[in-house]
C-alpha cells in the first residue's frame, strides 16, 4: 500500500511538539496531526541524505539555512544529524530569506539545500524545503522518494544508516545573499532603463515614504535602512521582538482585500501594517496622506520569498497582488523596450492577467500548479536546461497572486547566465521602479481585472477529495447546470487532486477549481471569471461548497 507522502505543495510543515514517540509515531504525528519533532526531522535528514547518496554520489555536501522560529535551532541539530549519518556533509550558513538559500547552494556548488522554515506560517510551526543543485525546489519524483526512505527508515524496512558525514565551518549566508540583491538591483535599472538613487519617487510613493512590513525575518533590520539610503524613504513596522509572522507581514492578506478609510479609523487593525497606517490617518485628521495609484505600503512574508504592496485609492487602500506587480513589471520593461516576454501564472491567477495580455503585443503565456517550483519549471528554456543564456535581462516571469514572483537572477561564475528565484525584497525593487516607469507617459493601461473568490472547506477529510471520481463529477455536473454551459477538465502537471473546469460565458473566459491544500486539512473551491461576465460569482461559490462540505467534513 502506498504511504502518505511528507512533503506538500511547498515541501514539509507542521507544528514543533518535540519529541513525540518512535520513528513510526513521529511521521505518523506528521501525517495525522501535523505535528513536527525533532525526531521527525532527523529521519527526514537520513532519508533526503540517502537521496542524495544514492542520486549524486559519495559525500554530497547539503547547505542548511533556517528562519528565526524558537524551534528552528533543535530542528537544525536534527536535520544535519540525520544527513551526517546518511554520509552527507553539511555546511551551515545562518538565518537569511529563503532565496537567500537558492543563492547560497549556487555559490558554494552544493548538492542540495535544506532550508528549515514554515514559511508565512505562525512561529510555533516550522518546517522544511529542499533545493536541487541548481537552487530550484524539489519536485514531486524526488519527494515521493524521499517518503519512501523515510517511511522505510520509520518502519523497519531499512537499517538506519552508520555514516559519519562532515559538519563544514559554518558562513554567512546572509551577507551573501545582501551582496546578490545589490546585483539583482542593477539588473532591474538596466532592464527598466532608470536608477534607483536618482529617481523622483514622489508621484509613485505616498507621503511621508514607504511603510514596510518585513514580518519580522531576516529582513527586518537591514531592508528599510538601504531602500533609505538611495533615496526612498522607508520606515520598518515589524520587529524581531515579537515573534515572525506575529499580527504582520503577507501572509496575512488576500490578494483581493480592500479597506475603506472610515474602515481604517473605526476599528484600529491588528495587522501591524494597517494599523501604522491608521495612525497616520489619524494624525492628519482622517485624511488621507496618499494620491491614488500611490504606494503606501509593502508587506513581505516570514521567509522573505514573495512580497504584496498595499496601493492608495480615492477612498481608501487596495492590495497589489503578485499579479497586478507581474503586469507592472512586464508593462514597464515593454514601455521601455519593445520584446516577447513569456509569462508563467498559476492556476489561482487572474484571467484578466492572461486574457488581456495581448494588449501589450505578441507573448505567450502559460497555466501552472500552485507553487512556485512549477513556475519556474514552465520558464525553463528545457527540462534539462535550466539555465537561461542572454547579454540582457531574460523577457521572462511568473506569478502567484498571493505575492510570488519569480524572475531571473544572474547565475554566480557564469557569465551571461541567468538561474530563476522567487524573492520578495527583489519583488518589491522591481515593483517600485516599474512604477517610477509607468508614471511616465506612454505605458500601456493596466489589465482589465476580472473577478475571482477562493474559500476553504477546512478541516477537510482530504482523502475523499481526489479530483476524480463520483465527487469530481458531482461538482463538475452542479457548476454546468448553474453556468448552463459545458465544461472542459483541464490537467495540470503538479496538481494531482486538481478538478480545472474551463469554459466561456458570452464568450469569454471562465474557470472552476478545487484542490486540496498541500500543507494543512483544507480543500479550495477557487471561481474565476474574465472582465465582462456579469453573473453572480458569489452564489456560484456557495453552491459548490455547499455542495462539497458535506462530503468532506470530518
Amino acid at each position: 500500500m502506498m504511504r502518505p507522502r511528507l512533503h506538500g505543495t511547498d515541501g514539509i510543515r507542521g507544528e514543533f511538539i518535540g519529541i513525540h514517540g518512535d520513528d513510526f509515531d513521529a511521521l505518523n504525528a506528521l501525517i495525522n496531526l501535523r505535528h513536527l519533532s525533532s525526531r521527525a526531522m532527523r529521519i527526514i535528514g537520513e532519508a533526503t541524505g540517502l537521496y542524495l547518496v544514492n542520486n549524486v554520489g559519495e559525500s554530497p555536501l547539503v547547505v542548511i539555512g533556517w528562519d528565526r522560529r524558537d524551534a528552528n535551532a533543535e530542528l537544525v541539530a536534527s536535520l544535519e544529524s540525520g544527513l551526517c549519518a546518511a554520509g552527507c556533509r553539511t555546511l551551515r550558513v545562518g538565518e537569511l530569506p529563503t532565496p537567500g538559500l537558492h543563492h547560497a547552494v549556487l555559490a558554494t556548488a552544493a548538492d542540495a539545500g535544506m532550508m528549515i522554515t514554515a514559511s508565512h506560517n505562525v512561529a510555533t510551526d516550522s518546517g522544511v524545503k529542499l533545493f536541487d543543485s541548481e537552487g530550484y525546489k524539489s519536485m514531486p519524483e524526488v519527494e515521493d522518494r524521499i517518503s519512501e526512505l523515510a517511511w522505510d527508515l520509520a518502519d523497519g524496512g531499512m537499517a538506519a544508516p552508520q555514516e559519519n558525514g562532515d559538519s563544514l565551518e559554518m558562513i554567512d549566508g546572509l551577507s551573501l545573499y545582501r551582496s546578490v540583491l545589490k546585483k539583482r538591483m542593477q539588473s532591474f535599472e538596466s532592464l527598466f532603463n532608470v536608477n534607483f538613487e536618482s529617481s523622483d519617487w514622489g508621484d509613485a510613493i505616498a507621503s511621508p515614504g514607504l511603510i514596510l512590513d518585513c514580518s519580522g525575518g531576516a529582513a527586518t533590520e537591514w531592508l528599510a535602512d538601504g531602500l533609505s539610503r538611495r533615496g526612498l524613504d522607508t520606515i520598518e513596522v515589524s520587529n524581531r521582538m515579537d515573534p515572525i509572522n506575529h499580527k504582520c507581514g503577507a501572509g496575512e492578506f488576500s490578494p483581493t482585500a480592500q479597506w475603506t478609510i472610515s474602515e481604517l479609523l473605526m476599528d484600529a487593525p491588528e495587522h501591524r501594517l494597517l494599523w501604522t497606517i491608521a495612525q497616520h490617518l489619524e494624525s492628519n485628521d482622517g485624511m488621507p496622506t496618499w494620491e491614488p495609484g500611490q504606494i503606501v505600503g509593502a508587506a513581505l512574508d516570514g521567509d522573505g520569498d514573495r512580497c504584496l504592496l498595499i496601493e492608495g485609492t480615492v477612498d481608501g487602500l487596495r492590495i497589489v497582488d503578485g499579479d497586478r506587480m507581474c503586469d507592472d513589471i512586464m508593462r514597464a520593461a515593454i514601455s521601455v523596450q519593445s520584446a516577447s516576454w513569456k509569462m508563467a501564472a498559476s492556476i489561482e491567477s487572474d484571467l484578466g492577467l492572461t486574457a488581456d495580455l495581448p494588449r501589450l503585443g505578441e507573448h505567450t503565456a502559460i497555466t501552472t500548479a500552485v507553487g512556485d517550483r512549477w513556475l519556474s519549471a514552465a520558464l525553463w528554456p528545457e527540462p534539462n536546461k535550466r539555465l537561461l543564456k542572454s547579454s540582457y535581462f531574460p523577457r521572462v516571469i511568473g506569478t502567484e497572486d498571493s505575492g510570488h514572483l519569480v524572475m531571473p537572477a544572474p547565475c554566480p561564475g557564469e557569465p551571461d547566465a541567468w538561474t530563476l528565484v522567487g524573492d520578495g525584497a527583489a519583488t518589491l525593487i522591481a515593483s517600485l521602479l516599474a512604477r517610477v516607469v509607468l508614471n511616465k507617459d506612454g505605458a500601456t493601461t493596466s489589465f482589465q481585472s476580472g473577478w475571482k473568490k477562493r474559500v476553504s472547506i477546512q478541516p477537510s477529510v482530504r482523502e475523499k477529495w481526489t479530483g476524480k471520481g463520483e465527487l469530481a463529477n458531482l461538482i463538475r455536473t452542479t457548476a454546468e447546470d448553474w453556468c448552463g454551459v459545458n465544461l472542459t477538465q483541464t490537467e495540470v502537471d503538479g496538481e494531482a487532486t486538481l478538478l480545472l473546469l474551463e469554459g466561456a460565458l458570452n464568450a469569454l473566459p471562465i474557470s472552476i477549481a478545487v484542490r486540496n491544500s498541500g500543507t494543512e486539512a483544507k480543500t479550495s473551491i477557487s471561481v474565476r471569471f474574465s472582465t465582462g461576465v456579469e453573473v453572480n460569482g458569489d452564489e456560484l461559490i456557495a453552491l459548490l461548497e455547499n455542495t462539497l462540505k458535506p462530503h468532506l467534513t470530518p
